[in-house]
């Protein structure tokens, strides 16, 4: 049986939580990981291609570094950062029935990167290294698609597959995301016809500001013509301005979202 990619990362996801990079050591920090096809040179070295793009921008708090036109040859030898790598079996408790099997048995690879040959290429890309305490996002989402409209809540079934989703985004980002309860939003008043309007400074009495948590607004409208989401976002931060994406599946709008938030909150500009 073929699993999906998203089944996939969920497996993955049990056995490592986000967490924040205040709460992480410096060696989780240049961590990447990806999912692989066996233990082979040939699916081993692009699983590190995307695991450099991925620390690099871990590191930094900087998504555009993942286009950077360095990157490119910084990749033509993705294992010259690397300091160790290792495999988790996602089948482990699958036995391994034929040669075939073995080879196309999914694996997760963690690569761990050293510290000092990471920072020095953000150095030669212009960025740096964001070791500071991260806040931690507080997602007031509200969704809009065809004969369904509903905020993010962490304790409705509505909206499951979107909860892992931003999970992943977090831990791309090296952030922690909070999905409100039912209650908060009710406290808050926050309801899909008025989020539009509600800014996130009015939503800091919402949020646990003693642990560094900050509100990360967003709208995601499904549009007919592009037959793909559309997303809004805006974060309390002085003087951010609002950004967004559109013609994307939710993984990506979510991705914009946490990676601009941590683009903002890392000194490193306002998101495109």
């Amino acid at each position: 049986m073929t699993l999906s990619r998203r089944t996939l990362l969920g497996l993955a996801s049990a056995f490592a939580l986000t967490r924040p990079v205040g709460a992480q050591t410096v060696r989780e920090l240049y961590q990447g990981r990806t999912i692989v096809t066996g233990r082979r040179p040939e699916t081993r070295l692009p699983g590190m291609v995307r695991c450099l793009a991925q620390v690099l921008v871990r590191v930094s708090g900087d998504p555009r570094l993942a286009v950077h036109p360095l990157l490119a040859r910084l990749s033509e030898t993705p294992e010259t950062a690397v300091a160790t790598y290792s495999y988790r079996d996602l089948y482990a408790f699958r036995p391994i029935r034929d040669e075939q099997g073995t080879r196309d048995r999914p694996y997760e690879m963690t690569v761990e990167y050293d510290p000092a040959k990471i920072d020095a290429m953000l150095a030669q890309m212009g960025s740096r290294p964001w070791l500071a305490e991260r806040p931690r996002l507080v997602v007031f989402l509200a969704v809009h698609h065809i004969g369904s409209s509903f905020m993010l809540s962490s304790m409705v079934d509505q909206g499951e597959l979107m909860r892992q989703s931003f999970q992943d985004a977090a831990w791309n980002a090296a952030m922690e995301v909070v999905i409100p309860s039912p209650e908060t939003l009710a406290r808050a008043g926050l309801t899909v016809e008025n989020t539009a309007e509600a800014t996130p400074q009015s939503l800091l009495g919402f949020v646990d500001r003693k642990v560094g948590q900050v509100p990360l607004v967003g709208l995601l409208d499904w549009s007919k013509p592009l037959l793909a989401w559309k997303a809004r976002w805006r974060i309390a931060a002085d003087g951010a301005p609002g950004w967004g994406i559109e013609g994307v599946n939710f993984d990506a709008a979510f991705r914009n979202g946490v990676g601009g938030a941590a683009q903002v909150l890392s000194g490193n500009g306002t998101p495109g």
